[in-house]
C-alpha cells in the first residue's frame, strides 16, 4: 500500500488538474467494494489498483491533459493510451495481474464500445466495472482545462444515462447512488488532504 500510494502522489502531481484524481478514485473504488460486500484483502487490493489507475499518464503529455480545448483526434489517440500503458506496466510485475485488470481496464464499457482492448460484458470483472464507475464519478466532480465540476444532479444523470445504455455496470451504479452522500463526502475529504499536501508540496 505505501509503494502504491507514492505512486498515486507522483501520478496526481504531474498536473494541477489531476492533483486529486488518483486519490478520489481510489477512495470511491475502496468504498464501492466495501458496500459490495468484497473481503477485506480485495477491498486493499482495490484501493492499490485505484493508486494505479492513471499510472500510464506519466507517459502522456501535459500539453494534452491541460489542454483547455478540445482534443484533436492524434491527441485523442494519445490520451487513450494511458490505460494501456498501465495495463502493461502492472502486469509485467509478477503477482499483480488482478491488480493490473483492475486499474486497466477502467475505461473498458460493458457494450464494448471502450478502451484500451474493446472488452465487452462478461470478458470485464467486477473489480473493473467499480473501478470504471469509480473513475467517471469522481472525474465527474473535479474541474478540467475545458469544464468545471459538475453538480450532483448532472453527475447522477451522466452516470445513470452510462448505466442505461449499458456502458457502466447498473447494480454498481445503483449502489453508488444509494449511498450517494457517503461516498461523496469520503471522497471530498480525501481529496481535501491531497490537494493540502500538494500545495504544501509545492510551496516546499
Amino acid at each position: 500500500m505505501l509503494i502504491s500510494g507514492m505512486y498515486r502522489d507522483l501520478i496526481d502531481f504531474k498536473s494541477p488538474y489531476t492533483a486529486t484524481h488518483t486519490t478520489g478514485v481510489a477512495e470511491c473504488a475502496s468504498k464501492l467494494a466495501e458496500f459490495l460486500g468484497f473481503a477485506e484483502l480485495d477491498i486493499r487490493d482495490m484501493k492499490i489498483a485505484g493508486n494505479f489507475h492513471d499510472i500510464g499518464k506519466l507517459l502522456i503529455p501535459n500539453s494534452i491533459i491541460e489542454k483547455p480545448g478540445k482534443l484533436t483526434d492524434r491527441e485523442y489517440a494519445i490520451m487513450r493510451c494511458h490505460s494501456y500503458y498501465t495495463y502493461r506496466t502492472l502486469n509485467s510485475v509478477g503477482g499483480l495481474q488482478k491488480i493490473a485488470e483492475w486499474a486497466g481496464y477502467h475505461h473498458e464499457r460493458l457494450d464494448g464500445s471502450g478502451y484500451p482492448f474493446r472488452y465487452s460484458g462478461d470478458e470485464i470483472g467486477t473489480g473493473a466495472r467499480v473501478m470504471a464507475v469509480a473513475d467517471i464519478f469522481t472525474a465527474l466532480l473535479e474541474d478540467r482545462p475545458y469544464r468545471k465540476g459538475m453538480e450532483t444532479n448532472q453527475i447522477y444523470k451522466t452516470i445513470k444515462s452510462m448505466a442505461d445504455n449499458n456502458k457502466l455496470d447498473r447494480k454498481i451504479t445503483e449502489l453508488l447512488f444509494d449511498n450517494f452522500d457517503a461516498v461523496y463526502t469520503h471522497v471530498r475529504e480525501k481529496q481535501a488532504a491531497a490537494k493540502h499536501f500538494y500545495d504544501k508540496t509545492l510551496v516546499a
